[in-house]
């Protein structure tokens, strides 16, 4: 008996094989006796590497007497250049003269394939090895296949006693949908190869090679054979494909036919896709073998070929790519990025922009030439299919071994406008609305990482909303927080922007009052403040969360509706002039700018005396500092009201908490308020009636300047004196019209109702008239409400009169000067050339017969 334990080190190793390498506690023991016939040996080494091969815990057992097994080999990990593989076992035994195998492990890069072998090793009566395979399983990109599914003797291979040939007689495999894929064959030495590969109903998908971003499909029948005969090769191809399609789009039927020369250097191509006997693509050609890497030399056709299977190719960033591709190519160089001349048309084409929510057509026919991998496309209109808006699309699309692909396109709008941005509100969304601009543009970079940016104005139809979706209550507030321990909170945490690869939006616009911008300043109650107005605005955008904004908005009209706890919903009038600031981050821009809410209140609570009638009330809300949290100021104004009332009121108003307090009652209630008045029904149903108001007033608006028409109701109050019980309600009607371009008419009437037995219609009208072009000279005839009379009389009376007015813009007296006196010295200096033309006219005269004067410059008859 001999018993052996040896450890195994490198330095002893390198020294036969330099390129193998033992980890640390790599070990052999054993035993052999020799007059038993007896031999147990055990092997064990945490890795391996050999040649560029690396092997992870491997574990050899032998026993030779063992009546279980001989041999037991397992490996945890094995990296090849070709395969990866783990969970490595094998197990075999032998029976009488047959040694029987079988082994199980996963493989792949991603280790999704698993192998169940079942084999044996025999010898046949000529004395050669035999290596048949029992039943077994193998599955690969999620399919079973069975080898030898009905267990015979005939899938084997014979290897002659001196190694030089190899018999393949039949290796089977088949699966559950009747698929079957069969091996035939014989190889003697370096001179002689016949290989026969058949394929018979083969889904393609389970068979082709995986490839990014194409799903490859269909049924696979046909025949691959590869003859060698001494140093002739006669290699060939016959497949066809049926319902063949990409990315589960159906192109048609796909042949390949592929012949090679006798030394394999030159192959003959020809493949088509021919679907309901239109052929559809034709490549026909040569395949140039003679260096390291094959060269191409085709011809493709292409005729209504679709592109849609392609979509994926924009990885996300550019969707439903569409349309049908004609015309012909030359393809050459090396197969793998092969030099591509031609001109293609696209028919029908068209791609979308998912994270801006636009989808463009181009026009019929596109051109597209290609030169190298280099796509240009030449005068390409876009519209998109929304709004129908225009722009033209020059550029290239280039790509690096059809993995790698780039855009550098320029676009400029047609038709004063185009949409770039459509999208609708969802939770978290940092903006959306509709975006129209009128200027240029690039899209550039590669599809993984693309870059937009715009420069130009705003168009008609932009609508930007930007919620402010961090906007905590009261509630949301505690002194005290209560946080894990060891566990370090900050208070103020800040969105961090990680590193990213998508779409990165650049757009430089000057807004015009053409676009609106809305911000939700509460999405709970859903205040907000929109407007339109101009601007330079600076909007950085990417997929992964960024968004900033550089820039000054000033507005020219808007609105600010105030909603609070259900009590107050009123909509504010912005003042023109108003600003916003941008300086990066779109919640924390500065705010300067005033909103008015106009009603007719009385003011007979804040006085204390009998007066009955309601007079024209503003409250003035001034908006400052930031955006996400702005300060709000509240003031009241009195517009078109008598300066004895005005004082009045200004007195009891000087209480800067008094004066917030009806401020708020005013919006709450329609009214003004004591010390001892507080919130009423009438507050509820009184933004009920002014929401049911503001409906039906969209309704009746014409919508342009012709005719605007609204109706109004006016809630009864108590009064605070005694005097009356109450106060009556009141229907209001405004209307403002264009009797012509000159003639402009405005008036607001008022009828009691609800069972009350006054009957007295009250209101305001006033009429102007333009009496020059620029519109700056105004005559004015009006007819309003007395407030004097109501105040101190306690009467209903009206004042009457006609006013002039002219209007001058300036921004200092110097100018002012200047526009007067400067524009009748222009007239002075028109009048005195007009009166020296007709004098050296008239001089002509004096000696002609036929004088040719101005017909308004007509001397005076003698």
């Amino acid at each position: 008996e001999l018993a052996f334990n040896f450890k195994i080190y490198n330095k002893i190793v390198e020294v036969f094989f330099p390129e193998v390498e033992f980890g640390p506690n790599t070990f052999i023991r054993g035993s052999i006796i020799s007059d038993e016939g007896d031999l147990k040996l055990t092997f064990r080494s945490p890795n391996i590497s050999a040649f560029g091969n690396h092997m992870q815990n491997i574990d050899v057992k032998i026993d030779n007497k063992n009546p279980l097994f001989n041999t037991y080999v397992s490996v945890a990990d094995v990296s090849t250049v070709y395969y990866d593989v783990k969970d490595f076992s094998l197990i075999n035994t032998t029976l009488t003269d047959t040694l029987f195998f079988r082994t199980e492990f996963k493989g792949g890069s991603l280790y999704n394939d698993s192998y169940n072998l079942n084999f044996y090793h025999t010898f046949n009566e000529n004395n050669n090895s035999v290596i048949g395979l029992k039943r077994s399983d193998v599955s690969f990109k999620g399919n079973t296949w069975v080898l030898n599914k009905d267990g015979n003797q005939q899938n084997k291979v014979i290897l002659s006693r001196n190694l030089d040939s190899v018999t393949i007689d039949e290796i089977v495999m088949n699966n559950d949908n009747r698929e079957q894929i069969r091996l035939r064959g014989k190889l003697a030495d370096s001179t002689y190869k016949d290989l026969q590969l058949q394929f018979k109903i083969v889904s393609l998908d389970k068979i082709a090679p995986a490839i990014d971003s194409l799903n490859l499909s269909g049924e696979v029948n046909g025949n691959l054979n590869i003859l060698q005969k001494d140093n002739v090769y006669l290699p060939s191809c016959n497949l066809e494909v049926a319902d063949f399609a990409v990315n589960d789009l159906e192109l048609g039927k796909l042949s390949v036919g592929i012949v090679g020369n006798k030394d394999l250097s030159d192959f003959v191509v020809s493949s088509q896709i021919v679907e309901n006997g239109r052929e559809k693509l034709n490549v026909i050609g040569n395949v140039i073998n003679k260096g390291e890497i094959p060269e191409a030399n085709l011809i493709a056709s292409f005729d209504k070929f679709a592109l849609e299977p392609f979509s994926p190719l924009g990885e996300g960033v550019i969707t439903n790519i569409r349309g049908s591709l004609n015309g012909t190519v030359q393809v050459q160089g090396d197969i793998r990025n092969p030099d591509i001349e031609g001109r293609l048309a696209l028919d029908e084409a068209g791609i979308a922009i998912p994270y801006l929510n636009v989808d463009y057509d181009f026009n019929r026919n596109a051109d597209v030439r290609l030169t190298g991998q280099t796509f240009r496309f030449n005068n390409i209109t876009l519209t998109d299919i929304s709004e129908k808006t225009r722009a033209k699309m020059n550029g290239t699309i280039k790509h690096k071994f059809w993995q790698d692909w780039s855009l550098d396109l320029d676009l400029a709008t047609l038709d004063d406008r185009f949409l770039i941005l459509d999208t609708e509100f969802e939770e978290e969304v940092l903006y959306y609305g509709s975006g129209f601009v009128n200027g240029t543009g690039k899209i550039f970079g590669p599809t993984r990482a693309l870059t937009i940016t715009f420069d130009g104005a705003t168009g008609a139809g932009t609508e930007l909303k930007i919620p402010i979706s961090d906007v905590a209550s009261v509630g949301d507030y505690s002194f005290i927080n209560f946080i894990e321990r060891d566990q370090i909170e900050s208070v103020d945490v800040q969105r961090t922007l990680r590193d990213y690869e998508g779409l990165e939006l650049e757009f430089d616009l000057v807004v015009t009052p053409d676009a609106e911008v809305e911000i939700i300043v509460d999405p709970k109650t859903g205040s907000s403040l929109k407007g339109t107005g101009e601007g330079i605005l600076l909007i950085e955008i990417n997929t992964n969360g960024k968004f900033n904004m550089f820039g000054d908005f000033v507005v020219v009209t808007g609105e600010y509706r105030y909603r609070f706890g259900g009590i107050i919903d009123k909509t504010f009038q912005v003042k023109p002039g108003g600003s916003i600031v941008w300086e990066q981050d779109p919640l924390a821009a500065q705010l300067n700018m005033e909103a008015v809410y106009s009603l007719n209140a009385n003011p007979a609570p804040l006085l204390d005396n009998n007066y009955v009638n309601r007079i024209p009330t503003d409250v003035v809300v001034n908006l400052t500092d930031e955006l996400e949290r702005p300060t709000i100021d509240f003031n009241i104004e009195f517009p078109g009201t008598s300066s004895v009332f005005i004082s009045e009121l200004e007195y009891k108003l000087q209480d800067p908490t008094v004066e917030e307090r009806n401020a708020f009652f005013l919006l709450a209630q329609g009214t003004f308020v004591n010390e001892e008045t507080g919130i009423t029904q009438q507050a509820v149903t009184g933004n009920l009636i002014q929401t049911a108001s503001g409906l039906l007033n969209s309704v009746l608006s014409s919508g342009n300047d012709a005719l605007d028409f609204g109706v109004s109701y006016e809630q009864g109050y108590l009064d605070p004196t005694g005097a009356n019980d109450f106060r009556e309600d009141r229907i209001g009607v405004t209307v403002s019209t264009k009797i012509s371009d000159r003639v402009l008419i405005n008036g607001r009437f008022g009828v009691p109702v609800g069972g009350v037995s006054e009957t007295v219609v009250a209101g305001d009208v006033e009429v102007q008239v333009l009496l020059n072009e620029e519109g700056t000279l105004r005559a004015k005839i009006f007819n309003r409400e007395n407030e004097i009379n109501q105040f101190l009389g306690d009467q209903q009376g009206y004042t009457q009169g006609l006013g002039l007015s002219y209007e001058v813009d300036f921004n200092s007296f110097k100018e002012l000067m200047n526009k007067i006196f400067a524009k009748r010295d222009a007239e002075r200096r028109k009048r005195k050339k007009d009166s020296l033309d007709i004098s050296q006219r008239s001089v002509m005269g004096k000696d002609s017969l036929i004088q040719f004067l101005p017909k308004k410059s007509r001397p005076p008859k003698r």
